[in-house]
């Protein structure tokens, strides 16, 4: 079972299927976590793209341990 932090950057593993009107959030998807329930699951943000009349707008879904996976930032690389 996954563990998730407030604030945890979350990219989708798999689409997550119908949202609202939305015909789903795609694969590779990146959202910021904004709660977590009692069962663990996260209450993730995602950024909604590609139509015009969504634009800026963004979608809360419940997702399970299975559906995301954290973003790690990788460590910046000096050369000299």
């Amino acid at each position: 079972m996954g563990h998730f932090e407030i604030g945890e950057t979350v990219i989708t593993v798999r689409n997550l299927g119908r949202v609202r009107w939305r015909s789903g959030i795609p694969t590779g998807t990146v959202g910021v976590v904004v709660g977590v329930d009692w069962l663990g699951d996260a209450r993730v943000s995602f950024a909604v793209d590609g139509s015009k009349s969504a634009q800026g707008e963004s979608v809360e879904h419940i997702v399970s341990a299975g559906d995301v996976r954290t973003l790690r930032v990788a460590p910046r690389r000096l050369t000299g």
